[in-house]
């Protein structure tokens, strides 16, 4: 039997320092573009809830039942009632501004996942380390985003035609190009609106609950003051064009060719120009916004 002292001693000498550091890495190699993708895809499956705990997939799939359910339900109608007149469904203008509580939703409490963890972290730094800088970075966020986004607005009324054209009640064949186009138009822009709007306010802090709530606060608060200010105050009706809800509502509206029914938002009375360059400089404002406060950010490249 050996002392410890021998023991001590053979531990030391069996010891062996194996090769250490930083090895070159040999594998396939692909453009930047791939990077861009792949972030991209992850961001869809985070906002998601994809491959995380259930309570991470609570609010995602609410927001996609809010979305779905008013097409389902009118679906159902349509294949199961007889007799049921096209004016009794619901219209796809109508169907755009019933979905606004579904975007609503994920815009505050969904889509800043996407980036306000990776600063808190130091994710971001990573991420830059490697093929992709701000731009790529930002594409990638951005597209995830949206990504989702489009599957609350334009997934819907895809199936609602879909289904419509099923059961018989669907348009003719030389309506069908054109309603496709309006349907594409109004899902895409819708989209990229509420996108622009939930990067832009997550850009300014690490803190998804302080992005949330400044989300809800410029989504519920103007339209309030806005529709205050005109009937009480005389403001002019181009005042509504503040209301992020009620502009994006309106608009799909008008790519319909419908009218709102009852009493609509001061916006109803904005002439469609104002409204589409609304649109257009809330996206393009969104994502210039996003871009300088990531432009700014020191300590990456």
């Amino acid at each position: 039997m050996s002392s410890p002292g021998t023991q001590g001693t053979q531990t030391t000498q069996d010891s062996r320092l194996f090769d250490l550091g930083y090895r070159r890495y040999d594998g396939p190699r692909t453009e930047p573009i791939s990077g861009i993708a792949t972030l991209a895809v992850f961001t869809a499956k985070r906002v998601l809830g994809l491959g995380r705990g259930g309570r991470h997939k609570v609010l995602p799939a609410i927001t996609l039942v809010i979305a779905y359910a008013p097409a389902l339900i009118s679906v159902a109608v349509a294949a199961l009632a007889d007799g049921t007149l096209e004016e009794d469904f619901i219209s796809y203008g109508d169907y755009m501004f019933f979905i606004a509580s579904a975007l609503a939703l994920f815009s505050a409490l969904v889509a800043p996942e996407a980036l306000c963890p990776d600063r808190r972290t130091g994710m971001l730094g990573l991420y830059l380390a490697g093929p992709l800088d701000r731009n790529r970075y930002l594409v990638a966020k951005w597209g995830g985003v949206l990504a989702v986004m489009l599957a609350i607005t334009l997934g819907p009324l895809l199936f609602m035609f879909a289904a419509y054209v099923v059961a018989g009640y669907g348009p003719t064949a030389g309506e069908t190009p054109g309603l496709l186009l309006r349907i594409l138009a109004a899902g895409v822009l819708t989209a990229l609106l509420y996108t622009s709007l939930s990067l832009a306010v997550s850009s300014f802090t690490t803190r998804r609950a302080a992005a949330a709530v400044a989300i809800i606060l410029l989504l519920f608060i103007p339209p309030i003051v806005s529709e205050s200010a005109v009937e009480s105050a005389d403001a002019p009706p181009e005042l509504g064009l503040i209301a992020f809800p009620f502009v994006a509502g309106e608009l799909s509206f008008r790519i319909f060719g419908e009218m709102p029914e009852g009493d609509g938002p001061p916006v109803t009375e904005v002439s469609t120009g104002l409204i589409s360059a609304a649109v257009a400089g809330f996206i393009v404002g969104g994502l210039f916004v996003c871009w300088i406060r990531y432009r700014r950010i020191e300590g990456f490249r």
